[in-house]
Order: structure tokens, then sequence, then C-alpha cells
């Protein structure tokens, strides 16, 4: 029963995730110099971590034969399309902060949930390792 009432919780991580503005910046390809290129490097590697950590969620959900829905960017994000890629980083890093708060938050609602918390654990920790590599790119 634990497993049924956490699936929209659970849900709406996959939305978050699938929607985030480091995935957004992703299909948009912001602008950035020449010189750049290990930065570009890096948040394409980043993207494709998060790109992981959401399909972990979908496979439990699945598992769970649970109708998954993946949402939509929001509107908001349409501003950003010729942004450079270092303008975008602080914003990409206070979105990745509002995804992990709502993954401790589900960790700890989740908490009865045994094969949930494994993977939101997983998730959590991938995630703060996102924020941190970001930091990095906007000191260098």
């Amino acid at each position: 029963m634990a497993c049924i009432q956490h699936n929209t919780q659970l849900n709406q991580l996959v939305v978050d995730l699938s929607c985030s503005l480091l995935q957004f910046v992703g299909e948009v390809s912001p602008w950035s110099p020449a010189n750049a290129g290990a930065a570009r490097d890096a948040v394409a590697r980043l993207i494709t971590q998060q790109k992981h950590h959401t399909e972990q969620l979908i496979d439990l959900l699945t598992e769970r034969r649970w109708p998954i829905e993946f949402g939509l960017y929001p509107a908001e994000f349409t501003d950003l399309h010729f942004m450079s890629l270092k303008a975008m980083l602080p914003r990409i890093i206070v979105n990745q902060n509002a995804i992990v708060a709502e993954l401790d938050e589900a960790a700890h609602t989740c908490i009865d949930d045994v094969d949930a918390i494994g993977i939101l654990m997983t998730v959590l920790a991938g995630e703060r390792q996102i924020i941190a590599e970001l930091k990095t790119l906007i000191i260098n």
C-alpha cells in the first residue's frame, strides 16, 4: 500500500528531473565561446547523468505499472533560449537546488518504501554531485 501512495510523488520527481533547466539547456544549446569546450562537455555529461537518474525512477514506476506523466518545460524557460551558458549556470544551480530539496523531502516521505528509498538516495546523491560540479564551472 505504501508503494501506491508514493507513486504520485515519484512521478512528480520524474517531471521535475526530465523538465529541469539542465535538461532544457541540453535541448537549446546555449551560446558559449570557442574556448569553452570543456564547460560544454562537462554540462553535456551532467545532462546525461540526470537523464540516468530520471530513468531509474521511470523504471521503478514502470515495474509498478504506474501510468507515467512526463510533463512539459516551464513556460518561463522560453525566455532563456538566447542566453550564454555562463549566464545560465547560476540559474541551473538554483533549479538543481530546488530539485535536491524535493528529492530530500521524498526520501523522508517514502522511508517505508524500500524500493523507492534506495533509488531516491542514489538519485539524491547524484543530483548533489551535479550541483557541486556546476559550481566548479562557475568558478573556472
